[in-house]
């Protein structure tokens, strides 16, 4: 339903009770690229990422567990994440579904470069990469929240002329992850304001 439908109808949707779970996390995907101990590239997917502003654009980063990209955050500081758009989904699907600390990953081909301004793993293949240096790191019970600065963004060269305030996804073409399952952008819905066209102020 777009916004033109929707004008002047009030939805009431009854609701249920479930209880919490972390199973339900729609979002974009990236792929966090660090370097191991021996200089090798390991790259995985982590999908809790959340952004922040403290006088400069922040990623929020949750890992759970042992992971060899945990430890890598944790040793260097630093890590490049780069967005997965549908064009490079199978080999994110084979970062996400393969784990470090069995070996190197490559038994796909894939190009990488280091970044510009830190010493971060950055994927050939993506169109948009951050690269983060971590600011703070919160630790929880079996988990860490990585709250690092984006000290740089990478962005494919076709996107030069792009208006970067108002950012055309269907032209990043990103990956929507919801847990197990993998989704492409649908249409655009409308833009930021559209509210006071389509729907009939109140008395």
């Amino acid at each position: 339903m777009c916004l033109e439908q929707a004008k002047g109808i009030d939805i009431i949707m009854k609701k249920i009770d479930i209880k919490p779970q972390r199973m339900f996390c729609p979002q974009p995907m990236y792929v966090i690229g660090t370097y191991n101990e021996d200089g090798q590239p390991n790259f995985s997917v982590i999908t809790r990422i959340g952004f922040a502003w403290d006088g400069s654009p922040h990623i929020m980063l949750s890992m759970d567990g042992t992971k060899k990209t945990k430890e890598n955050i944790q040793r260097t500081g630093v890590f490049a994440a780069n967005l997965v758009s549908t064009d490079m989904l199978l080999l994110a699907d084979y970062f996400g579904r393969t784990h470090g600390s069995n070996g190197i990953k490559n038994e796909v081909d894939f190009q990488f470069t280091n970044g510009n301004v830190l010493n971060v793993p950055v994927l050939d293949s993506s169109k948009w990469v951050f690269e983060c240096e971590v600011s703070k790191t919160i630790e929880l019970v079996d988990s860490h929240i990585f709250i690092s600065k984006i000290n740089n963004i990478l962005v494919a060269e076709q996107f030069k002329d792009m208006d970067m305030h108002m950012i055309d996804l269907s032209q990043l073409d990103p990956v929507l992850y919801a847990p197990f399952n993998y989704y492409s952008l649908g249409e655009k819905l409308g833009n930021c304001g559209d509210w006071e066209k389509h729907i009939s102020k109140l008395d």
